[in-house]
């Protein structure tokens, strides 16, 4: 019974290949919600900075008083607060926008990933270890929460992470 052995030995083959393609494509997905994510945080940062700027002149201009300057710039530094909860819906509605258009395209990807230039994702995203899963895998949203956080707080580590995935993403095949 020779036959056994070898179909399970195909049957490992394919395992390893989807195994391959599903770090990748999670590589892909957690990688653009992290850089989605630090380009999110850098506009709402400015924006609130802008807002009580604005809100500053606005009021001053107008005769207010100090405290309804303060109040007023209270009122915006709350916003910061609701900004956390924001960012999980966020982050959840990222990552199911990008898994559905990658689901769209799941053919044409699929031929474009067997490049083994995309191998070095998968080694660069394992070689660092931060206490929550690895980006290889399908991160809940507190995961990928937990790798903004390093990402805000400018973590050495997860940046040298993230630009060298940046620099591999730059060197991989692009769709047309």
């Amino acid at each position: 019974m020779n036959l056994l052995p070898k179909k399970t030995n195909i049957k490992i083959v394919h395992t390893n290949a989807q195994d391959r393609e599903t770090k990748i494509m999670n590589v892909m997905i957690n990688t653009s919600i992290l850089l989605m994510s630090a380009l999110t945080e850098a506009f709402s940062g400015m924006f609130t900075e802008m807002a009580k700027g604005m809100v500053t002149a606005v009021t001053t201009s107008l005769g207010a008083s100090e405290e309804k300057t303060n109040d007023m710039n209270i009122k915006i530094d709350n916003l910061k607060t609701e900004l956390p909860k924001q960012m999980i819906e966020q982050v959840v509605t990222m990552k199911a926008d990008i898994k559905k258009q990658l689901s769209a395209k799941k053919e044409e990807i699929g031929k474009m990933i067997a490049d083994p230039k995309f191998d070095e994702g998968i080694t660069i995203a394992e070689k660092y270890d931060f206490g929550v899963p690895k980006l290889t895998q399908d991160l809940d949203e507190i995961s990928l929460l937990h790798y903004i956080a390093l990402q805000t707080a400018n973590d050495p580590l997860c940046s040298k992470m993230l630009q060298e995935l940046m620099e591999w993403m730059k060197k991989v095949p692009q769709p047309e």
